[in-house]
């Protein structure tokens, strides 16, 4: 065995919608983690996720459930289970058998999306999600989101927090400096250049991206416009992923037209993520690559990534 495997499914906050896709009432059956859940918004606004299945005779919760106020009701029998899991109504029953429950999944909605919590062990949220200030904030135009399917495990997106050697053979990226940090859940990379886009052109830029935890990234850069960015990555099974992003931009202040420059940012950025997918998509893995002085820092890197499998690790041990 290597010394980064990275098997199973790392521990984290994980993006499964945004929120402007699930309007009130409405049920989304979903499959991450090599798992079936279930998505729904109650008649309150709360976005909430359960195990798929329900415990009576095993019907599906996503195909056909439907909320009835802060519940969701089972297509087959009735049944009715709150947000946490909990059987609340069996419309023919006198009285509700005491394991009538569905796995709950912790959520967090922030910043326009929805994120749950993995964790191996059931372990409780370990770290906070950042509120972002371009949200609603005056100048900022919405998120312009999307989402891709990638065939691919999640390390190889994290890894491009140090890969400074791909920027230029891959997207043109001229790198002037860059340095990494790396802080318990947090790895940073800091970078400043030039950028000359698939659509043309030439940006000076200067950039934060910050991964909170192994799946959820925030870049903030700075040129001729200034954007935030999301990068985040959910795995369906082992080897694919759903990659979504969103993209936030700040009116320039001499030129109020530069938000109408929004799409091209936005397909600049997409034709981006297709250069590495197409590489992403036909790698082999090198758990002990020949790397040279150039390189950044990828060990260390993956040693700050391997504290997100610890969980899946131990599970694994335990049979």
């Amino acid at each position: 065995m290597g010394r980064f495997t990275f098997d199973g499914f790392a521990t984290g906050w994980f993006l499964i919608s945004f929120s402007k896709e699930l309007a009130p009432g409405e049920v989304r059956p979903l499959r991450y983690f090599d798992r079936d859940l279930v998505l729904f918004r109650t008649a309150s606004g709360q976005a909430r996720v359960l195990d798929a299945f329900c415990p009576h005779m095993g019907a599906h919760l996503g195909h056909g459930g439907v909320v009835e106020g802060d519940d969701i009701k089972c297509p087959f029998h009735a049944w009715k289970f709150d947000g946490d899991g909990a059987c609340t109504d069996i419309p023919y029953a006198k009285k509700i058998p005491k394991k009538a429950h569905v796995g709950c999944w912790p959520v967090v909605e922030r910043n326009g999306m929805v994120f749950v919590w993995h964790d191996a062990e059931k372990a409780p949220p370990q770290w906070e999600l950042p509120h972002l200030d371009n949200v609603d904030a005056e100048g900022w135009t919405e998120w312009n989101v999307g989402m891709l399917e990638v065939r691919s495990h999640p390390r190889e997106i994290v890894e491009n927090v140090v890969d400074v050697g791909h920027f230029i053979p891959v997207h043109g990226t001229h790198v002037s400096s860059i340095h990494n940090e790396f802080d318990g859940h947090m790895a940073t990379q800091v970078n400043a250049g030039v950028a000359y886009p698939l659509g043309g052109g030439k940006d000076r830029y200067s950039l934060r991206a910050t991964y909170y935890g192994p799946a959820f990234q925030v870049t903030r850069m700075d040129g001729y416009l200034n954007s935030v960015l999301i990068n985040a990555h959910t795995p369906i099974s082992s080897n694919l992923l759903h990659l979504r992003f969103a993209v936030a931009i700040r009116q320039h202040p001499e030129d109020p037209q530069a938000d109408d420059f929004l799409d091209t940012y936005v397909d600049n950025l997409r034709s981006g993520f297709f250069q590495d997918i197409e590489i992403w998509e036909h790698m082999k893995f090198r758990d002990r690559p020949i790397l040279c002085d150039g390189d950044g820092p990828l060990i260390k890197l993956r040693r700050w990534y391997s504290q997100f499998y610890e969980a899946s690790a131990r599970v694994a041990a335990n049979g």
